[in-house]
């Protein structure tokens, strides 16, 4: 009988200990389910079954929205591309491996993007996103590798594919990772150069005919009454218009299809060049009254093309002009800035009091032929509409950029533009 009590005893001691291990287990267990609501009135073995039932049909319906996105990724018109932290192509999809020709990406086995893809921009592209952590969009022309095809045992064939112009969207992404979708612009880049030979073709073909015709206008008014004078200048004066117009459509087509070549580059002052080309317009200025403030750096040499960059300043200048009020003042101010990376840009400034832009037109400013609100173009007939748009191709063919806004403080005109520091300035 005493053994039979001893017995019972651990028995029992043996249960408790096991049931309160059990328990333990099972209030961890529940704890790891906490994202779902408790049932109190349930036992907790009731509850772990119920919650594992539950994170059963999440399991499923999340593993059916992962599959979603695998199949719109696979089917979209667009490439897309998921780098990891190594650079290494972890996800492409087949629009990717068409439009970079990648034909050796193994899932199974990661290689390094650059052995894949030989893209500088596309690189660049993905180590300034993971050095940010912002979005970025890029637009290049991409030249696939040559591929060597082997037709038979004797002879060996080199397929050399098109150059083809491509759109970038880049997104970073936990653990260093980064996602890029890339956009055939291919078809629309040949449209806009083929509408842009159209126009260019027919500035050449109109050029001849405006030019008999001012001449002829010029020869006539020597000849016209004083009545009839005033109709022969006003149509000389739309003449010259058109070819402006002309003479304008072409100079940009130029800097498009030849950006280097149009340039002759040499030692510049840029605060002598900035106010040579306001004292070609001081007399327009004079007129109401308006005056230039130059702020900045006394003495810095760049390496420019003198007509041009002139050209820049000239214009928008004249832009000023047109749109400010009597009594108004326009600042340059020029400025050496460094960014985070110890990269430096010389960034210029030019400054109006005048009606500034309207908000909706800030996106086509530098369009060709676009005309704005009324408000900035009071005096619309006095250009060609081309001025700006020959701004920016002067600007990006000097390898800059340029933006358009409202100034804070002026509400007026504010054009910033912006050069890489090591590829303007001067080693002089």
């Amino acid at each position: 009988m005493l053994y039979f009590l001893c017995g019972l005893t651990v028995g029992l001691i043996l249960y408790v200990w096991k049931s309160y291990q059990i328990n333990v287990q099972l209030t961890e267990i529940l704890h790891l389910l906490s994202p779902f609501e408790a049932v109190d009135s349930l036992s907790k073995i009731a509850q772990v079954r119920r919650n594992v039932n539950l994170l059963n049909n999440q399991f499923y319906y999340t593993q059916l929205e992962l599959d979603l996105h695998h199949y719109l990724i696979k089917k979209i018109p667009l490439g897309y591309l998921r780098i990891d932290e190594e650079n290494r192509l972890i996800e492409c999809n087949e629009e990717a491996k068409i439009l970079l020709h990648i034909q050796r990406w193994n899932p199974e086995v990661l290689r390094l993007f650059l052995e894949l893809v030989r893209s500088y921009e596309l690189d660049q592209l993905i180590q300034q996103t993971r050095k940010t952590q912002q979005n970025l969009v890029i637009e290049w022309q991409f030249f696939p590798t040559t591929n060597y095809v082997l037709e038979d045992e004797n002879s060996l064939e080199i397929e050399n594919y098109k150059p083809i112009f491509l759109k970038a969207y880049s997104y970073p992404l936990p653990a260093e990772q980064v996602s890029i979708f890339i956009e055939n612009k291919q078809l629309i880049k040949e449209l806009s150069n083929r509408r842009d030979e159209a126009y260019s073709d027919l500035s050449h073909e109109l050029r001849t005919p405006l030019t008999s015709m001012s001449l002829l206008a010029e020869t006539l008014l020597k000849y016209t009454d004083d009545k009839g004078k005033i109709w022969m200048q006003q149509m000389s004066q739309e003449i010259n218009r058109l070819i402006d117009l002309v003479q304008n459509w072409l100079e940009i087509s130029t800097l498009e299809k030849n950006p280097y070549e149009t340039l002759k580059f040499q030692n510049l002052d840029l605060k002598q060049l900035i106010l040579s080309a306001w004292k070609s317009l001081k007399i327009l200025a004079d007129q109401q009254q308006i005056s230039l403030e130059y702020q900045g750096e006394e003495k810095i040499v760049i390496c420019a093309d003198l007509n041009r960059l002139t050209q820049v300043f000239v214009n928008l200048f004249d832009n000023s002009i047109k749109h400010s009020y009597s009594g108004d003042l326009i600042t340059v101010k020029v400025e050496i800035k460094e960014n985070s990376y110890n990269d430096k840009f010389l960034v210029i400034n030019v400054i109006d009091s005048g009606t500034g832009f309207n908000d909706n037109d800030l996106p086509y400013i530098f369009e060709r032929l676009y005309r704005g609100d009324k408000s900035r173009v009071r005096n619309a007939g006095d250009g060609s509409g081309l001025g700006l748009s020959i701004v920016k191709q002067i600007i990006e063919a000097h390898q800059g950029s340029i933006t358009a806004n409202n100034h804070p403080k002026t509400k007026g005109a504010w054009f910033k533009i912006v050069f890489a520091f090591n590829k303007l300035i001067s080693k002089n």
